[in-house]
């Protein structure tokens, strides 16, 4: 009789070993758009929150008469019923960054809008600003499940696990879908981050999926994107954002809402290709590479019946 109890914990505990471990946590970070106004002067702004896994907030605005002006830095802490963040411009002739100014939040509850005051560093004079979030999802709350699997070479279980799918769970922990991804391993010791961005610019959140990726010699990060589609309110693992290269990253630039890749191999090659989002596809818009012999090359594209034509190129 002991025999068997035996045999069937030792059963169990081989079972445990092999089987998914979830842990349902909520995702916290996010980037909000906003449009709105500083004084009388239109701003357009976006703001990461959780940025760099610290909880603090990181960001960048323009004023939307300059839209080709470069972009005013935004950092600060973590936000609270009332916290501050600052502004900062690139000073060529210091070759550092100075504060410019700096934004109070007197009542912080949600993220679909920013008021407050904003105070010019130089001269000290205040003013109201006001910004609204572009997403009209910017409050939402979700939770996330990853599953964390064994590897099939048993050194590996020392330092990574091994996922394919993730559970996503509305603000009463209900289940809305599982959605399954690319077999893929990640570090124990860099756990997975989901954020909240709009990586189609359709005015809803989507689900980016960060992690790292071990065995790569160059490119050891990547994401996956899920793209929420407000019929169905459910998120789909689109193709045309997740690239067959796995540890390809697409930037986001919210300001000018275009999206791009960047290589680089240490060595002075290095490219930047930006994309524009239509019908959630992307099309390339912009292409630049320089090498270490300084070399330059720049092409232009535009979009014609679906396709991106070239319609410039310049070499140097």
């Amino acid at each position: 009789m002991k025999l068997k109890v035996n045999r069937l914990l030792t059963g169990l505990l081989l079972i445990g070993s092999i089987m998914p471990v979830f842990s349902q946590q909520k995702i916290k970070d996010r980037t909000i758009t906003y449009e709105g106004s500083i004084d009388k002067f239109p701003v357009k702004a976006f703001i990461q929150y959780g940025y760099n896994n610290k909880g603090s907030v990181y960001g960048k605005y323009i004023y939307t008469k300059y839209p080709n002006n470069e972009p005013i830095m935004l950092s600060g802490d973590a936000p609270k019923k009332a916290f501050t963040f600052r502004e900062e411009v690139y000073d060529t002739k210091k070759g550092a960054f100075k504060t410019t100014g700096k934004f109070s939040i007197e009542s912080f509850s949600q993220y679909n809008k920013l008021e407050g005051k904003w105070q010019n560093a130089s001269t000290s004079s205040i003013v109201d600003f006001h910004l609204k979030a572009v997403e009209k999802n910017a409050d939402v709350v979700y939770y996330y499940e990853i599953n964390r699997l064994t590897c099939e070479e048993e050194d590996y279980n020392k330092y990574y696990y091994r996922f394919n799918r993730v559970k996503i769970f509305d603000e009463n922990k209900k289940l809305i879908q599982t959605i399954s991804l690319p077999d893929s391993f990640a570090y124990k010791e860099s756990p997975l981050s989901i954020s909240l961005e709009d990586y189609n610019f359709d005015g809803y959140l989507d689900i980016v999926l960060s992690h790292d990726y071990p065995f790569v010699t160059r490119g050891d990060y990547g994401q996956y994107y899920l793209i929420y589609n407000p019929i169905s309110k459910q998120f789909v693992y689109n193709k045309s954002f997740n690239m067959a290269e796995p540890s390809k990253v697409i930037l986001l630039n919210p300001l000018k809402q275009t999206l791009s890749t960047v290589t680089a191999d240490g060595n002075g090659n290095e490219s930047e290709t930006t994309y524009t989002v239509i019908d959630n596809k992307l099309y390339k818009i912009a292409y630049w590479e320089s090498t270490e012999e300084n070399d330059l090359l720049e092409i232009k594209y535009k979009v014609i019946n679906g396709k991106s034509v070239e319609v410039s190129r310049k070499t140097k």
